[in-house]
């Protein structure tokens, strides 16, 4: 697939027109997916089946965080990543700005709120707690402990093992993005975490070639030095993923019921 040449906007450097991936790799980057454990399953199958239709030598998955609220399963999509840890092909799990809101909450039950308003309820609710005790008047507290004493020490470990950044080739996995003109080594976690306009305005180069989550779009988003994957799956039913290879990129999109292969348009060639 041919790409566009682009300017590196504000740097001095330009973005390499067509970044790659090692010899025989092959990275799968899931977008966020938000307690859809149906569309979580049916990617996983688009995956196994593209990977039997397409062998290649080191596939990996890198899921870009978001695992949990706003859809209905969030216990089923941790216990699934969990599950699969350790099989092939090779899983990576990053944190999302959803997990960190969990784990605060762990360590401090005036978090709950916050959380409730980013679609902690329904991660609480697949975790066995009950309306009754997510009312009004329910005490913080209380909440906090059911919580932890119905989350398995498993998806515990699994929440607080997570990584924040990747780098493979030329591309850097992040779930939000990068502050522009800060070196990666430097980076602040709340901003890999929860970065939006900085990061999204920037026409530069961030010293890699950025995959992320977090901020919705409605098709994949392929711009001059960054790669938006998060299709909003919990209200769209589409969970979609960047399919990376050499100089080649191409995405899944996963309904409930099927999936499909696409070859991936830049942004500046389409109609």
């Amino acid at each position: 697939m041919n790409m566009t040449i682009f300017n590196a906007g504000n740097s001095n450097k330009m973005q390499p027109p067509n970044p790659s991936l090692p010899k025989g790799t092959r990275i799968y980057a899931v977008g966020d997916i938000h307690g859809r454990f149906d569309l979580l399953t049916s990617m996983g199958n688009a995956i196994e089946r593209d990977l039997k239709k397409r062998p290649v030598h080191k596939p990996m998955v890198v899921y870009l965080g978001d695992y949990i609220d706003r859809g209905p399963d969030s216990q089923k999509v941790i216990e699934f990543l969990i599950n699969h840890h350790k099989r092939t092909p090779k899983q990576l799990c990053l944190k999302g700005n959803h997990e960190a809101a969990l784990l605060e909450f762990l360590e401090d039950p005036s978090k709950l709120y916050y959380w409730e308003g980013l679609g902690g309820i329904e991660t609480l609710l697949s975790y066995g707690l009950s309306h009754h005790d997510l009312m009004g008047s329910a005490e913080a507290e209380c909440v906090q402990t059911t919580f932890k004493e119905n989350l398995p020490i498993t998806h515990l470990n699994f929440l607080k093992s997570l990584s924040v950044l990747h780098k493979c080739g030329d591309y850097l996995f992040v779930h939000a993005g990068l502050r522009p003109e800060v070196p990666i080594e430097e980076q602040s976690h709340d901003d890999n975490l929860w970065i939006r306009s900085e990061f999204l305005n920037y026409q530069g180069d961030f010293g890699a070639f950025v995959v992320h989550g977090h901020t919705p779009v409605e098709r994949i988003d392929h711009r001059t030095n960054r790669l938006a994957v998060d299709t909003e799956a919990y209200a769209s039913d589409r969970l979609t993923c960047a399919v990376l290879e050499g100089e080649t990129m191409k995405y899944i999109e996963a309904t409930p019921d099927s999936w499909e292969l696409f070859d991936l348009i830049p942004n500046s060639n389409r109609d």
